[in-house]
Order: structure tokens, then C-alpha cells, then sequence
């Protein structure tokens, strides 16, 4: 019996593919779109047409889900759904519609982003402002530079320094002499994009004894300018006792190559902060997918329905 069993299971492959058909199948929209977008990774079609039924839905949680799901695949197709939502009034679906736009080159675009740099959220003007640099729209930008919010003037300085305006450096390093750690992330960011290596010894001392927001975004402007010095703050900082702080890690291993850091990311699959286990998952899927489709296999029992659906699409994406 145990042999017949075991004969008729399905094959990881094909249970893969059958948490992500039930999961759009869901009663939760979170889980429907989560479900939809790695079947878009995948090269399924049936998640694009999830997602544009959920972008043109009532669920507010749905469709500003989607759109950031349509973001990550870079998915343009539905752009004038998408340019009407930057008309929405909800701050939350203006906001993710913005980031959407932001990434097309386009005159419709450009005028969407113009529009953008006097929206009364600070962060749809940070978006625009930088989506303004490919259309080397200077003369709009150089407002951002006076706007009330520090990081509206951050993301302008570091856009107009791309565009060849000098004096940008010192100008953001002004902004960056804050107790607040978003402000001080954001700036010392720009300054590594930038790519003014003079910070490097301000950010080496930042490693130590200070708050960990502080220490995590030194580390990820030191990654940015190849400094490796940080690294091992990163892995502290992803076996933290504070869920906040791995979750502030993890981000940074999304955007960079860590070296040697595969075994602090396989524990923190088993993390119980869904976001850290999902975003563990997803990491490994990029960068280390033979060696843990084991464990995406794994995963694919886990409880959470969110971590059974990145466990699969990442399972389907290491075949």
C-alpha cells in the first residue's frame, strides 16, 4: 500500500504548479496575486490574467498588490489601466501606479511624472523626480532641491549629479546630518550611487555602535562602492532577535550579491516573519537555485500559504 502510495503522488513539479493554480483560486486577493505573479514568473499566462482582473477590481488591497507585482516583472502591459489609477485618490494606489510609470520610457509617461513632483505624497514626488532623469527634464527638477521634504531633495540632487550638475555631493551630504535614520538610509545611498568613495570611512565607523538602522544602511552603501566591511553586519543583523532588523537585512540581500552568505539565508527560510521566509526563498531562488531546490521542496508544506507559493515558484524556476 505504502508503494502504491508513493507511486501515485504528484511530482514536485507538478505539485509546484498546483499550490500556484489553487492559490489564484484563493478567497484571499494577497494570496490570488502572490499565486498570479509566480506563474508570470514562470512564463504562465494565466497570472497576467489574474493580475489585470485584480488591477481592474474593487479591492483596494488587491489592486495596489498587483500593481507592485506587475512592477517586480517589469510587465508593462497594462499601462493605461495603470495611468488611470495615478489619477486615484488613494495615496497607497497613487503611490504604487507612480512606480509602475516611473520605470516606461514615454512621453505619456513623462507627463505623468511632471505632474508627479507636486503630489502632496512625498514619496510619488521622490518617484517622479527620479523618473524625470531619463527625459533629462533639469528645469522641472531643480524645484525638488527646495521641496520640504529631505529625501524629496536627496532623490533630485542625486538625479540632477547624473545629469552632470555639480556640487551634489555636499549638498546631500548636508541633508544627511539627521537623527533620522530613513533620511541618513536615503542619503548615504545616493552617495554610494553616486559613487563618491571619500564616505567610506564615515560608513566603516557607522558599523559600530550604532542603532542597527544606522549600521544596515552603512552596509549597504559600502556593498554599493564594493566595500565588503559591512557584510558581516548584514549577516548579524539577518539572525537578529528584533524581526524588524532581519527584515531591514534581508532587503539588502535582495538587492546585492552577499558573499558566503548561504547559510544564514537557508536558516532564515525557516524564519517564522513570513516576510523574512518569503523573501529568503526568493533569494535563493536567484542566486542559489540547484543547490536549495531541496529545500524549496521542503517549504512547499510549509503552513503559510505565502510561503508554500514562494517555495513553488521557486521550485518551478530552479527546474
Amino acid at each position: 500500500m505504502l508503494i502504491f502510495l508513493i507511486s501515485c503522488a504528484p511530482s514536485p513539479h507538478q505539485k509546484a504548479l498546483d499550490i500556484l493554480l489553487s492559490g489564484i483560486a484563493d478567497e484571499s486577493v494577497i494570496i490570488q496575486v502572490n499565486a498570479a505573479k509566480g506563474l508570470v514568473v514562470i512564463g504562465d499566462s494565466r497570472g497576467i490574467q489574474v493580475l489585470h482582473q485584480t488591477l481592474e477590481g474593487e479591492d483596494r488591497d488587491g489592486v495596489v498588490a498587483s500593481l507592485g507585482a506587475l512592477s517586480d516583472v517589469q510587465e508593462q502591459t497594462f499601462l493605461p489601466i495603470v495611468l488611470a489609477l495615478a489619477e486615484s485618490k488613494d495615496a497607497l494606489i497613487r503611490t504604487e501606479a507612480y512606480q509602475y510609470i516611473a520605470r516606461i520610457d514615454s512621453e505619456i509617461c513623462r507627463e505623468i511624472l511632471i505632474k508627479g513632483v507636486t503630489d502632496s505624497v512625498a514619496r510619488i514626488r521622490v518617484i517622479s523626480y527620479r523618473g524625470l532623469e531619463k527625459f533629462k527634464e533639469k528645469e522641472v527638477m531643480y524645484a525638488g532641491l527646495r521641496d520640504i521634504n529631505p529625501q524629496v531633495r536627496i532623490a533630485t540632487a542625486q538625479a540632477l549629479e547624473n545629469l552632470g550638475e555639480r556640487g551634489m555631493e555636499d549638498f546631500i551630504m548636508e541633508q544627511v546630518q539627521t537623527v533620522n535614520s530613513e533620511v541618513f538610509r536615503v542619503g548615504v545611498i545616493a552617495i554610494a550611487e553616486i559613487g563618491d568613495t571619500s564616505v567610506i570611512p564615515i560608513l566603516r565607523k557607522c558599523l559600530d555602535d550604532m542603532p542597527w538602522e544606522f549600521r544596515i544602511a552603512a552596509a549597504e552603501a559600502l556593498l554599493i562602492l564594493n566595500d565588503n566591511a559591512g557584510v558581516h553586519t548584514l549577516k548579524e543583523g539577518l539572525e537578529s532577535h528584533d524581526p524588524f532588523v532581519r527584515i531591514a537585512a534581508l532587503d539588502i540581500f535582495k538587492k546585492h550579491h552577499i558573499p558566503d552568505a548561504l547559510s544564514v539565508l537557508k536558516d532564515a527560510v525557516h524564519d517564522e516573519y513570513v516576510n523574512v521566509s518569503v523573501g529568503a526563498i526568493d533569494v535563493l531562488a536567484t542566486s542559489h537555485a540547484q543547490e536549495c531546490k531541496k529545500i524549496f521542496e521542503e517549504m512547499m508544506d510549509a503552513p503559510n500559504p505565502l510561503v508554500k507559493i514562494a517555495a513553488a515558484t521557486a521550485y518551478l524556476r530552479s527546474e
